[in-house]
């Protein structure tokens, strides 16, 4: 009978003594997949197993799981669906109204929205203004002086010169008219008769003669039927369309001397200059500006923003990717973590299956220990 109880005690010795061996030997061997985190000497010799598999092999599974993402995980077929996903152009909507309603809201001034990415943007600005007109207006200038009048001012100027020539005949007659019928013009045209008969008689007895007639009298009635005649209108408003035709045929330049085309130029440039109110312009908040178009541009505009950035981004999405190089950043990123907070990783993820596996281990370690000790009374 004591046999019997030895020999049971001994088969539950085995079975214990086995599943403990097992137990513990799968429980070593999950503990050795992450420890020791470091090589361990003797001196200089280095002890077996050490590090443990995982840091001592960390390079390599950081490379294997950036190209894992890579190829499996983080594809562009991948991407670009997600991209084309309702939710995502709604969220890149929101994010673009949501920044158009501060914009919209600013009181700041475009001064010193300016100011943060250029140093004195006003001095700038008008500089390069003053350049780009000087440049246009040479370029203009060139163009002009070499082409005729009659180019420059068209058809519809040449004609408004031409049908003004009869009034400014007419203004012409008249005003020289009223001038031989004022008390200067009498003077002159008295000074001129006396000059006349002086020239051409000299002082004889004929030039006394007229001297002591009043022709001035006589010839002033006949100078103003002259002046009134349809003849003389008809004549000089000829000869003024004439001398205007012949001036339009001219060149610009013949007309214009280097000093006037210089006037020319800086009076243009400082109307141009003027009428543009810059500084009005750089002291206007960004709200003045912006507020009066947001419903347009909220409404309207971000949502066509909106599906323009998804398409630039499902067309560009291989070449963002390659640019941004995942499988560097993940084995960089894997790199950088510390073996014990992979270890942490890890285990919060399979810590259920690593104690499993202990068990298991201990399990076939029991029915190891229960086959020796059945082969053993055998």
């Amino acid at each position: 009978m004591q046999v019997e109880v030895d020999l049971v005690m001994k088969m539950i010795g085995m079975i214990i003594i086995g599943a403990l061996i097992g137990a513990i030997t799968n429980h070593l061997a999950i503990r050795m997949l992450f420890r020791p985190l470091e090589a361990k000497y003797i001196g200089k010799y280095r002890i077996p197993f050490t590090p443990g598999l995982i840091p001592k092999r960390r390079d390599e599974l950081a490379a294997n799981l950036g190209r894992t993402v890579v190829k499996h995980l983080l594809t562009p077929e991948g991407i670009s669906k997600r991209l084309q996903q309702p939710v995502v152009y709604e969220a890149i909507t929101q994010m673009i109204q949501q920044e158009l309603h501060k914009w919209t809201r600013s009181t700041k001034t475009i001064r010193e929205i300016a100011e943060r990415f250029v140093t004195n943007p006003e001095g700038k600005l008008q500089h390069q203004m003053e350049q780009r007109i000087d440049q246009e207006l040479a370029t203009m200038a060139v163009s002009i002086k070499t082409a005729r009048l009659t180019e420059v001012i068209g058809d519809g100027g040449t004609t408004k010169i031409k049908a003004a020539v009869p009034g400014i005949v007419e203004a012409l007659l008249h005003q020289t008219e009223q001038y031989f019928d004022s008390p200067a013009g009498r003077m002159k045209l008295e000074e001129t008769v006396a000059q006349f008969i002086q020239s051409k008689l000299g002082g004889g007895m004929f030039g006394m003669l007229l001297a002591n007639v009043n022709l001035v009298e006589m010839i002033q009635p006949e100078l103003k039927r002259v002046i009134q005649g349809k003849s003389t209108h008809q004549f000089i408003s000829e000869m003024v369309e004439q001398e205007i035709s012949v001036l339009l045929e001219r060149p610009v330049e013949e007309l214009l001397g280097a000093e006037t085309e210089r006037q020319i130029i800086e009076r243009m440039k400082s109307e141009i200059l003027t009428r543009i109110p810059l500084t009005k312009l750089w002291d206007t908040q960004l709200y003045q500006l912006l507020q009066p178009l947001e419903a347009r541009i909220s409404q309207e505009m971000v949502p066509m923003l909106s599906k323009q950035v998804v398409v630039r981004l499902v067309e560009q999405v291989e070449r963002i990717m390659a640019t941004l190089d995942l499988e560097t950043i993940v084995r960089e990123e894997v790199d950088l973590l510390d073996t014990a907070y992979l270890e942490e990783i890890v285990l919060s993820i399979s810590r259920r299956e690593f104690r499993a596996i202990t068990w298991l281990g201990g399990l076939l370690g029991g029915l190891i220990g229960m086959i020796q000790a059945i082969l053993l009374i055998v």
